[in-house]
């Protein structure tokens, strides 16, 4: 076997392992999405329990409500911290755990097509295939849509290295393409 088809090889194996992986971490982040998005929904259902509750133990010293400040942050702070105001905690916690799944579920669809990558690296004789540039890009596009949560600074940063990661891996694929067809 020459040096070229073991790499070839070694990189179809990895695949395997990451691709085996990668579904298995986005079964554990579909579930936990779907566990977020119904607990945010029981956390509203109950409202008036839990606020009559927290407005309790506000009251009472127990907890202060800046260890809720978390919950604050909801829509950039005005819906969250008007909520809190009117002691409508339970609205305010349940909207943000309910965001907190919908990001998982973002995370699973980042993860859905980067098993589609490794899937494609193992069927295939060479990772420059334009199934595996489609599934790049659009794996790239999704987490530039992620990382823009932490800010608009690090979603240019990501989005620069992505588009430099997508034109050589278009370029890999027009050199394998001119090597298919000397061959």
């Amino acid at each position: 076997m020459s040096e070229s088809n073991t790499k070839i090889e070694k990189i179809k194996k990895s695949s395997k392992a990451a691709y085996v992986v990668t579904n298995i971490l986005k079964v554990f982040l579909m579930v936990c999405s779907i566990l977020a998005i119904l607990s945010g929904m029981l956390v509203i259902g109950l409202g008036d329990i839990l606020n009559r509750s927290l407005g309790r133990v506000f009251a009472e010293g127990v907890m202060k409500e800046g260890e809720l400040a978390a919950f604050e942050s909801i829509f950039e702070r005005d819906l969250g911290r008007r909520l809190m105001e009117e002691g409508n905690y339970a609205l305010a916690i349940g909207i943000y755990v309910i965001i907190l799944g919908i990001t998982v579920i973002l995370l699973a669809l980042v993860l859905h097509f980067v098993s589609r990558i490794f899937k494609d690296f193992m069927e295939s004789y060479s990772p420059f295939r334009p199934g595996i540039l489609k599934n790049m890009k659009i794996t790239l596009v999704l987490i530039v849509v992620y990382t823009a949560q932490s800010g608009l600074g690090m979603a240019l940063v990501v989005a620069m290295a992505s588009w430099c990661v997508i034109n050589i891996f278009e370029y890999g694929c027009e050199l394998q393409r001119q090597s298919d067809e000397t061959l």
